[in-house]
């Protein structure tokens, strides 16, 4: 049985699609120490995509406009996956550092993997 990881945050966030006509929808989106989960139609009970920061290598691209800031997160693929949110939410914020946190644990941890 999988630990449910201690949420950092919690709310939505617009992500575009794929499709042609790129349009954005609206995700109920999940933060944790680990990963970055999406849910479709704001409900958690509904499947969703985990993107864990291990797969991810940074968020990119951050561009504020007057109602919304735009941001990218790349993943170790070289996949972009495009979001944004309301100009006072901060979530590319939150995800970067939760992001750093993430990369500096797993540097530290690799260090003394190799000292031993």
């Amino acid at each position: 049985m999988k630990m449910q990881a201690e949420v950092i945050r919690e709310g939505e966030l617009e992500k575009r699609s794929d499709s042609l006509f790129q349009l954005w929808k609206k995700k109920l989106v999940v933060l944790t120490k680990d990963s970055l989960s999406l849910f479709p139609d704001g409900h958690k009970r509904a499947k969703g995509k985990e993107l864990g920061f291990g797969s991810i290598l940074k968020v990119d691209c951050v561009e504020r406009t007057g109602k919304y800031i735009y941001f990218t997160i790349v993943t170790k693929d070289r996949k972009e996956i495009d979001f944004r949110c309301p100009d006072q939410s901060c979530w590319n914020a939150s995800i970067t550092m939760a992001l750093i946190d993430f990369q500096n644990k797993r540097a530290i941890q690799d260090f003394k993997s190799r000292q031993e």
